[in-house]
């Protein structure tokens, strides 16, 4: 395995090396090769590196991003090899997915340009093909690997954001927004955010030395404070609560720290927006963001049914070219109201869904989801790796619960405390 792969990126950065002066080229061939390397070594592993992939926003050939050129490989592999046919018991998910594509369906007919369908069809990989992936990873026992790798990549990213940040002030005076290279400010704190909450909703599928964990919460949390994203700071505190309305299996208590930090957190946006909001300034953030909504009201009346496609900020069509900084927004106007009420059936199904199942496997999975909507609020929604991990995430909880199960290990009443730390469930609870 060691050596085909060693090989794969030997030719890799060759091609990278000799293709320098086409960079689209040398970025597309490359990554081709690494990933025919990887399935031949094992097959699992491109699937299990969608996950961390997600943080990656670098363009392949100039279409895709690199997330997405992973999610796709990852996902023809999961559905050839691996036993997708299990997902029937997440069913109601799947389902709620695919209402929500096929109330989209109707704007890719009625807008018929190049963007709205190939949007189409990069959702129907952002969604199903997720799930696809998130659930053979669970069921293949290959979460801890695949979500350790991402958290390592967030702690990565909040360390390289703190010391950005600690720069700025030493040379400024002012403590402002960070950007990393391929990195802007709301993709920092959304990543960070995201590790927070696994951290400590420590499901059964992923957890490490209680020590190890409030240390990488802390880094995290120092990152994302550092990004300057007020949306994720709000996410996070959602997810966080979330995760917080629950016992945790392990003591059959509710965490209360949350309560503590996040109250500070949510004050310390307010203050802010409302800052923003009584400045004469009509370019910042918050009053930038009122002006978006108000023009995509606009655009969205043109055609309130069905809506006037998909990425119609790519086109011309409306002499604006921003992308809606909220979720009902962006949806509504892309695939009106229909496609809308899909939208959120979709999030509220899975939500539901995922607090239902024992949350040892379901909660962190519900309060990914949860937070990701509610950062959404305020930001971008459909943007590659970010519109991707939710769904892995939700997936892999479903995929996760199989495994034990088939293994034999209770996941109901006070046997789930057990099984945290069962060494048949392959996992160990610090």
């Amino acid at each position: 395995m060691s050596l085909i792969v060693g090989i794969s990126v030997v030719v890799a950065c060759v091609v990278a090396f000799v293709v320098v002066g086409y960079q689209d080229v040398a970025i597309l061939v490359a990554s081709a090769v690494l990933v025919i390397g990887i399935i031949f070594a094992d097959p699992m592993l491109l699937v299990v590196l969608a996950l961390p992939a997600t943080i990656l926003m670098a363009r392949v050939g100039g279409i895709l991003s690199l997330s997405d050129f992973v999610l796709a490989a990852a996902t023809l592999v999961a559905l050839v090899l691996y036993r997708a046919h299990g997902m029937r018991s997440m069913s109601s998910v799947l389902w709620a997915g695919t209402f929500y594509l096929a109330t989209a369906l109707p704007t890719v007919i009625l807008n018929p340009y190049a963007a709205n369908g190939i949007e189409f069809a990069h959702e129907v990989m952002l969604v199903l093909g997720s799930m696809v992936v998130g659930y053979s990873i669970g069921r293949e026992g290959r979460s801890r690997q695949a979500v350790g790798i991402y958290i390592v990549g967030c702690l990565a990213i909040a360390v390289a954001a703190v010391i950005m940040g600690v720069y700025g002030l030493a040379t400024t005076g002012e403590f402002g927004p960070v950007y990393l290279p391929g990195l802007d400010k709301n993709l920092i704190g959304g990543l960070t955010a995201s590790a927070i909450i696994i951290l400590y909703a420590r499901p059964v599928w992923f957890t490490i030395d209680s020590r190890a964990t409030w240390a990488a919460i802390v880094v995290c949390g120092f990152g994302m404070l550092a990004s300057g994203a007020r949306q994720a700071m709000i996410g996070a505190v959602i997810g966080l609560v979330v995760v917080s309305l629950r016992k945790r299996p392990e003591t059959g208590r509710r965490p209360k720290l949350v309560w503590l930090v996040g109250a500070p957190v949510v004050f310390y946006v307010l203050v802010m927006v409302n800052e923003q909001l009584s400045s004469d300034n009509p370019f910042n953030s918050a009053n930038q963001r009122l002006d978006w909504y108000a023009q995509t009201i606009d655009i969205w009346l043109t055609s309130p049914v069905f809506g006037v496609g998909l990425r119609w900020w790519y086109t011309s069509r409306f002499g604006v070219n921003f992308q809606p900084p909220n979720a009902e927004f962006e949806v509504g106007s892309s695939v009106g109201l229909v496609g809308l009420i899909g939208f959120l059936a979709m999030f509220v199904v899975a939500i539901v869904a995922l607090w239902r199942m024992n949350p040892a496997y379901g909660l962190a999975g519900a309060a990914i989801v949860a937070s990701r909507f509610g950062a959404a609020q305020f930001d971008l929604y459909w943007v590659a790796g970010q519109a991707s991990f939710l769904w892995i995430i939700a997936a892999l909880c479903y995929g996760a619960r199989d495994r034990d199960r088939e293994a034999g290990v209770s996941t109901t009443g006070a046997d789930a405390r057990r099984a945290l730390s069962s060494s048949a469930s392959g996992y160990r609870l610090a």
